[in-house]
């Protein structure tokens, strides 16, 4: 039996037959396909162009009929559900949807979420993104919680991540979801971040609601979304039943929607309310089944310690019980009790004295718990499997600052191997994508993660908080392979939508470091490309700031881990230009700076404190160049010619984290402190190997 494809084993009471379901859509696009490939005749090129445009208007029109069709469906009595009838003890609840937002970075998850909030009674909406560095960025950098209430429905929402340095929240969030609400912008259309987030959730077997976000944007392009997102399901091996997927317009930023079509989009997101409502299972509870709870998440308030947070999947919590923690079928059971309970309303928290299965929570009493823990009754212990997520790909050493400017700074407060230690560790309880290890010396920590923008937040979080350390460049690991011994190096598959005029620029760019190109295609905007490459990891780091700087900032450059590939062994240049550095420690002057001028571009500015090693320029060559830029002119009585004329300096290079780690090589070391950020070369640093 497969759904509702086949006639029904059972019946509900006082219902005699159930009618046959629509055809799959990946029938309907076959039955299009065919008819496209093989016309009746060829009579006249006209009518077959004029065929075909219908035969294609007509697809998409099907398409666009499927949820309609689906919604009638699910209009069948409840008991119909197989899985209710088989085991009675399994009930569905009707008052509570579980739905995760997974979508590629920028395509409009948190901007939505939060017009769902605003419609269903949210008084002042706050932002999900309320981090100070997601702010800043624009970004959604960790997975949160928030719930509607929609005719008497509560809708728990988890807004998760876009970036792919990101995708361990992706993953371990997923399980707390019944349903996945895949949003695709309505002119990029399917990024290599939405290939990925809809693998995981094919994998966890989540139904998935594809909504077109953006069709109000001039360059959207929603029937062309609509088409190469059906071909992404079908790539990833999606079955009939996951590619018969609802689809709905919409607009988060106007707070619309529609499931007629981009061109009748409603008064508000009511279209998208009712989907959810309709296509997203509900959850299932085992009244007979003990305690069981995945923490999933982890919070930490300065009042009531550690929060747990996660989805109840049978049983109940309540304040003040006992309760047992256990990792996997072998861990421990440690006791612990729960000290303060709450539930989610819209983006905040509520506190409530008892949860019931199938809801999502958060609850305060533990001390020792990690992420993949499971709650379980203490006399009936039956923990889940463990959150299991991807590999970390890219490593940097963090140690101890040894410059001379070393915890100089009243903000630096935290500047010991010890303080970094316990941070490190504290943020390795709450990112399970991220990895740490002992270093090279007692002072310092291998952290490995995702990508080099995952562990540039970290350094940058680290560096408000008052940390003052050192890191190196970053490298990329590679594993063995069990059965050939061979060395093998991550690939990812990067996509760089640029204008036509820069396209020689960006192949000329990836052919020097090794890209494979898979494809090409018009992009969104006017006189846009979308170009497709598989590349070695160890040769993205870096790109996306060579891509802003060789075209002018016009290139958008998204990748994403792809595969585990051979280790061809080759050494690839980093960079193209060399560095300046100084020789002395003192102060930057006017007339060194402006007497180099010709020999590259400087980091520093007149007056600015520099030690010995330090980069404080990038050459114009592909060798590095030692200088002095502390030498002041010499003083003399005689008058210089040109001393009646004003000279001006060009401005300094601003340099951010991101842009150093991606600007750095390996023969250098950034020191990062809550003031300045300077790069050095790594030998001329004391007591660093």
């Amino acid at each position: 039996m497969s759904g509702l494809s086949q006639p029904m084993a059972f019946l509900a009471p006082g219902v005699s037959e159930v009618a046959p379901a629509a055809p799959s859509v990946s029938r309907t696009y076959a039955q299009f396909s065919e008819r496209r490939s093989a016309p009746a005749d060829s009579a006249s090129n006209t009518a077959w162009a004029v065929s075909t445009s219908a035969i294609a208007a007509g697809a998409v029109a099907a398409l666009r009929r499927q949820s309609t069709r689906r919604a009638q469906r699910q209009r069948l009595p409840a008991p119909l559900r197989v899985a209710t009838l088989e085991k009675p003890d399994v009930v569905e609840r009707e008052d509570i949807r579980n739905i995760a937002i997974i979508a590629h970075v920028d395509h409009g998850k948190t901007t939505l979420t939060n017009a769902l909030m605003k419609q269903c009674g949210m008084e002042k909406v706050k932002s999900m993104d309320s981090d100070q560095l997601e702010q800043e960025r624009g970004i959604t950098i960790l997975a949160k919680n928030a719930a509607v209430n929609y005719k008497g429905i509560k809708i728990n929402i988890v807004d998760t991540p876009g970036h792919a340095d990101f995708g361990g929240e992706v993953e371990r969030i997923l399980n707390m979801a019944d349903g996945c609400l895949l949003l695709v912008d309505a002119a990029e259309g399917p990024m290599p971040q939405t290939k990925f987030v809809l693998r995981q959730a094919l994998k966890l077997g989540k139904r998935i609601i594809v909504c077109i976000n953006k069709v109000d944007k001039p360059a959207s392009r929603p029937d062309w979304v609509l088409d190469t997102t059906f071909d992404l399901f079908g790539c990833l091996g999606a079955d009939d039943e996951a590619c018969d997927f609802p689809v709905v317009y919409a607009s988060g930023f106007r707070g619309v929607a529609s499931v007629d079509g981009p061109d009748d989009l409603k008064e508000d997101l009511t279209p998208l309310l009712d989907t959810i409502l309709e296509e997203t299972p509900k959850p299932k509870v085992d009244n007979d089944a003990p305690l069981q709870m995945l923490v999933s998440n982890l919070d930490y308030d300065d009042y009531v310690g550690r929060i747990c947070i996660g989805r109840l999947v049978s049983g109940e919590l309540t304040v003040g019980q006992e309760i047992g923690i256990m990792y996997g079928e072998d861990g421990e059971l440690r006791k612990g009790s729960v000290t303060k309970l709450w539930h989610f309303e819209n983006n905040d928290r509520v506190k409530i004295d008892k949860v019931k299965a199938g809801d999502i929570c958060a609850f305060a009493g533990l001390t020792e718990v990690t992420i993949g823990d499971t709650v379980v009754d203490l006399n009936d212990a039956r923990p889940l499997p463990p959150i299991q997520v991807e590999e970390p790909t890219v490593a940097m050493e963090f140690s101890v600052n040894k410059s001379p400017f070393a915890a100089q700074l009243k903000e630096s407060t935290k500047v010991t191997a010890v303080q970094i230690k316990a941070r490190l560790e504290k943020e390795c309880l709450t990112n399970l994508a991220l990895r740490f290890e002992p270093g090279s010396t007692s002072e310092s920590f291998k952290v490995k993660g995702r990508g080099t923008l995952q562990l540039g937040i970290l350094m940058e979080n680290m560096r408000r908080e008052g940390f003052e350390f050192m890191v190196s460049a970053p490298e990329v690991l590679l594993r063995e392979d069990p059965e050939t011994g061979k060395k093998l190096e991550p690939y990812e598959d990067v996509a760089v939508d640029v204008p036509t005029e820069y396209q020689g620029v960006i192949m000329e760019e990836m052919q020097k470091k090794g890209g494979v190109m898979k494809g090409m295609e018009t992009g969104a905007v006017e006189n846009s490309l979308i170009l497709s490459f598989e590349i070695p990891t160890r040769c993205t780091i870096g790109m996306p700031g060579k891509f802003m700087q060789r075209t002018s900032g016009t290139a958008v450059m998204a990748s994403q881990f792809s595969h585990w590939g051979e280790f061809d062994g080759t050494t690839i240049k980093l960079r193209d230009k060399g560095s300046i550095t100084t020789g002395a420690t003192g102060k930057a002057t006017f007339y060194s700076i402006l007497n180099f001028q010709q020999r590259g571009k400087f980091f520093v500015e007149p007056a600015e404190e520099v030690y010995a090693g330090q980069v404080i320029g990038l050459h114009n060559k592909d060798t590095d160049l030692a200088v002095n830029i502390t030498k002041e002119k010499a003083v003399s009585n005689v008058r210089a010619a040109s001393s009646s004329f004003t000279v001006a300096l060009p401005p300094k290079i601003q340099m951010s984290i991101d842009d150093w780690l991606g600007h750095m090589d390996t023969d250098e070391v950034l020191e990062v402190t809550p003031g300045p950020l300077r790069l050095a070369k790594k030998k001329e640093i004391k007591g660093l190997k």
